[in-house]
């Protein structure tokens, strides 16, 4: 694991990042950069001894925020409202950001399997060499400016000779902003809402922790290189949103109304983590203790069983 670095983590706020830093900040310098419209999270992780920069994705005078050794870039709008914003923020903002830093000792770029153009109910394991060109039905532009940032990302790191890796992020989830789908499958057998199952099938993913996703970055940005390598981040559990669905109900006594349509209520697929496993070992936290655990810290009267 890195220690006694001095590092920045965007997106600090989120899901994916707010666990990533506070990590890190065991045993480094931790800058947590971000807008910080919510202002109890700015206070939060200054009060266990992050430090804060003002962070807007897409400003090309990044020249006020810190010089650290690392930089973990989490930081995305994940619901773009056009293409233009999409690309400005996401990608343009990346490459900036890359500038910034052209001297760190390496840069970790998370992107998303959402890049990945899949048959939907697939529980086939996707390469890294799968072919690319998805779509996001909760944001029709997240998908293409994740793609995109992946360019200029890699364009960057050999034009500035930056070390540089790139993680395809699927499903996670954990304690931290929304929780990820565990999370939100138990919020809506909370307020009665229904999921729909597809016709075709069930939805299948491999979810990670937030710890797993958390020890699996330091290994990987270890692992940085020119060119980039492109290494798919998931758990190495493969599950169908329905197995966690019953598990949910079964651990919380909760039932989730369940329809059938021609499209799931979440398009998920499963990541091939062979590359993953070579680079950064294997994910510590199983599918059902990381959920139980979850629940319990986000909702400590959920649990039945």
């Amino acid at each position: 694991m890195i220690e006694g670095q001095r590092i920045l983590v965007t997106g600090a706020t989120g899901q994916v990042a707010r666990p990533l830093a506070e990590t890190l900040n065991k045993n480094n310098e931790v800058w947590a950069a971000a807008r910080f419209s919510d202002a109890k999270a700015k206070e939060e992780l200054e009060a266990i001894g992050i430090k804060t920069a003002l962070f807007s994705m897409g400003e090309d005078d990044l020249s006020g925020l810190p010089d650290v050794d690392y930089v973990f870039h989490c930081g995305a709008n994940v619901d773009p409202a056009s293409p233009e914003i999409g690309m400005a923020q996401n990608a343009e903002g990346s490459g900036f950001l890359m500038q910034r830093y052209k001297d760190a000792k390496a840069f970790l770029h998370m992107s998303s399997s959402s890049v990945y153009r899949v048959p939907v109910g697939s529980s086939e394991p996707i390469h890294e060499d799968h072919e690319l060109g998805g779509y996001a039905s909760y944001s029709p532009h997240y998908a293409m400016s994740k793609l995109v940032s992946e360019s200029v990302v890699r364009f960057q790191a050999r034009a500035l000779g930056l070390p540089t890796v790139i993680t395809r992020l699927d499903v996670a989830y954990g304690t931290r902003g929304h929780g990820g789908v565990p999370m939100i499958i138990y919020e809506f057998m909370k307020h009665g809402m229904s999921y729909t199952r597809a016709e075709g099938g069930e939805s299948f993913c491999s979810p990670i922790h937030e710890d797993d996703i958390a020890t699996q970055a330091q290994s990987l940005i270890l692992k940085a290189a020119v060119p980039a390598p492109i290494v798919n981040l998931g758990g190495d559990d493969v599950v169908s949103v329905e197995m966690i669905i019953a598990y949910v109900e079964e651990i919380t006594g909760l039932t989730m109304n369940v329809e059938v349509g021609p499209d799931a209520s979440w398009g998920m697929k499963v990541l091939d983590n062979t590359r993953r496993k070579e680079l950064g070992g294997p994910c510590n936290v199983t599918w059902k203790d990381g959920i139980r655990n979850a629940l319990a810290a986000r909702y400590p009267n959920a649990l039945i069983a």
